[in-house]
């Protein structure tokens, strides 16, 4: 757990998809390898439990019963269990789902929005580009982009908010990476990572011991992000631009540079898993 006298964020896993390792690094094996879907709590005094996204959930699988959405997958396989889920982890700690009131998606990717059903009064805060390409995307483009429509409660769309409306400040940082602060928190703020997904987010932990950055998937593995190793280019077909892709990897590698103590870590990488339930 990272903690101050203001805030503190715990990581948590729910669920995993199989995948291919060489589609992650080109000079690994197709051995199949598995990414675990981590979320994060935030716990903010005068505000509350806010969620930075969900992980999976159980609706993955009746969601994608039909085509095109079965292609998802079949691509992917997921496997969750209920003890696993975000609302789950959330009850075992006496935190009750229907009373968390703000859920932060970084982008719309199954991984990400999988349990937000179980979210029923929470206010749904996204990159407003995000936002737009969610609403716009016909179901067959939707599951290309590895976006799910159904795993959206059917009221998400009143009950989302862009950042860019609702932020405190917001600035560009040092490294050209554009930053907004939420719910008056100081310490912390959002990072538009694009790339990988439209509008992606991370997010920003500061205080006086270290740096957090936390890049979601703008690489799957510190490994090969540390190593400038791009992941296996059939990645393409899916992601939303290559070109910010590779940018925004340069930006985190510039912003680790430069600041003090920093700790990045991404997703689905081996070495967040580490970090689980655990002080930072």
């Amino acid at each position: 757990m990272v903690q101050t006298k203001s805030l503190s964020v715990q990581l948590f896993a729910s669920g995993y998809c199989d995948a291919h390792a060489k589609v992650v690094n080109p000079q690994e094996s197709f051995r199949k390898t598995t990414f675990h879907a981590v979320w994060a709590l935030f716990d903010i005094p005068e505000v509350g439990f806010v969620l930075f996204d969900t992980g999976y959930g159980p609706y993955f699988q009746s969601v994608t019963e039909r085509f095109p959405e079965r292609l998802y997958r079949w691509i992917t396989p997921v496997h969750i269990r209920e003890s696993e889920t975000a609302a789950a982890i959330l009850r075992a700690r006496g935190i009750a789902p229907e009373d968390i009131r703000h859920v932060i998606l970084s982008h719309f990717h199954a991984d990400h929005i999988g349990g937000m059903h179980d979210f029923p009064n929470a206010r749904i805060l996204c990159s407003r580009s995000a936002m737009n390409q969610v609403r716009n995307l016909s179901r067959f483009m939707a599951v290309k982009r590895g976006i799910l429509h159904g795993l959206l409660p059917e009221e998400a769309f009143t009950r989302m908010v862009a950042i860019e409306d609702i932020a405190d400040r917001t600035w560009v940082n040092a490294v050209g990476m554009t930053e907004f602060q939420l719910f008056g928190c100081d310490g912390l703020s959002l990072v538009v990572l694009p790339g990988h997904a439209r509008g992606m987010l991370g997010f920003i932990h500061r205080d006086y011991r270290r740096t957090l950055f936390y890049g979601t998937d703008a690489s799957w593995s510190y490994h090969t992000y540390s190593k400038g190793t791009l992941p296996l280019k059939i990645v393409k077909l899916f992601i939303d631009s290559w070109d910010e892709h590779v940018s925004t990897l340069q930006a985190i590698r510039a912003f680790e540079r430069e600041e003090r103590n920093c700790i990045v870590l991404f997703t689905h990488c081996e070495r967040t898993l580490a970090h689980l339930a655990h002080a930072l």
